[in-house]
This record gives C-alpha cells, sequence and structure tokens, in this order.
C-alpha cells in the first residue's frame, strides 16, 4: 500500500467576527433596557435652624401646617369649611381667617384688601387641605385660592401662603 502525502497549508485559523458583534450588541441592549434605577435612600426634606437663638422649644404651629378640612355631602357639594378647630360659613371667612392667622403686623384685612396697608406675612407657614374624597373639584381649587393670597383693590395678586399641599387619601 502506498502512503498518501497529503498536502496541509499552513493557514491560521481565523475567527467569525460579524456573529460575535451581533451578540455582543444583542446583551448590550437587553442590559439598558432591563436596567432598574436604585432609588434615592434618605431624601428627607428637613427643615433646619440657621442657627441656634434659643433654647426654648418652638411653637406648635411653626412644626405642624394648619389644616383646613373641606367635607362634602354625597353629591360633591360643599358642606362645610374647618380651619383648625374653627368651623367657617365660606371660602370669604376662609381667607380672612388665613389672613388673620398669617400676618405679623396688625393691619386689617380691610385695609389690606382696599390697599390702604401693606401687610407683613410670616413665610414659614404651611397650609393642608383635607377634602372629602366626593369633592368636586371646583371647591377644592376655590379653597387653595382662598389661602394662598387674594387681589387687592388696585388688582395687585397679594401672597399670604406659598406652602399648601394634601393629606393622604383616605381607605375606605
Amino acid at each position: 500500500m502506498r502512503k498518501r502525502k497529503v498536502k496541509v497549508e499552513n493557514s491560521a485559523s481565523t475567527l467569525q467576527m460579524t456573529s460575535m458583534i451581533d451578540v455582543v450588541f444583542l446583551l448590550l441592549a437587553f442590559f439598558v433596557v432591563t436596567y432598574k434605577t436604585p432609588e434615592i435612600e434618605g431624601d428627607f426634606n428637613i427643615r433646619m435652624p440657621a442657627e441656634a437663638q434659643s433654647t426654648s422649644a418652638p411653637e406648635l404651629d411653626e412644626l405642624m401646617p394648619v389644616r383646613v378640612r373641606l367635607t362634602s355631602d354625597s353629591a360633591g357639594n360643599l358642606n362645610g369649611i374647618e380651619f383648625g378647630e374653627t368651623k367657617l360659613s365660606d371660602m370669604k371667612a376662609l381667607r380672612a381667617a388665613v389672613y388673620r392667622y398669617v400676618v405679623s403686623n396688625d393691619v386689617p384685612f380691610q385695609d389690606a384688601y382696599a390697599a390702604s396697608a401693606v401687610p407683613e406675612f410670616r413665610d414659614d407657614l404651611e397650609i393642608e387641605l383635607d377634602c372629602d374624597r366626593n369633592l368636586h373639584y371646583a371647591h377644592t381649587v376655590e379653597a387653595i385660592t382662598a389661602v394662598t393670597g387674594y387681589l387687592n383693590a388696585e388688582d395687585q395678586i397679594v401672597k399670604m401662603v406659598d406652602k399648601v399641599k394634601f393629606t393622604p387619601p383616605k381607605r375606605r
């Protein structure tokens, strides 16, 4: 039997890069699409005092927002308004009650409304609106308008409260 000589070429084996690049891009796209950003931990909105001026405890109204409660009937109509513990008759009475609470100088509401005197307001006050679940949205907007400010007789906007928040919804 005769031996055959097989010619073997010295060629280096090559990798097929096209399919490997496709797989890498598929993996990259998969990880980009499925990545979830972690939530920020420890992001607290804390009001710290500028400096320690006194050793006495802060007043309760500086710590807690003032609660405005709006109640409604089953049809969504406004039934009652409470400012703190005080029951009020309408939105004008609510605006006057908020005005008396936030004004730091003794300017009567009628003088401030007539623009004959300029009131000075506290800037640290926060109002918390507690509305019934079925209250019409228009009454909520009226309450926000009543507590945040008013137009005086010269059609100038006078801001009373900048911070308004809502209570969390109650579970049924």
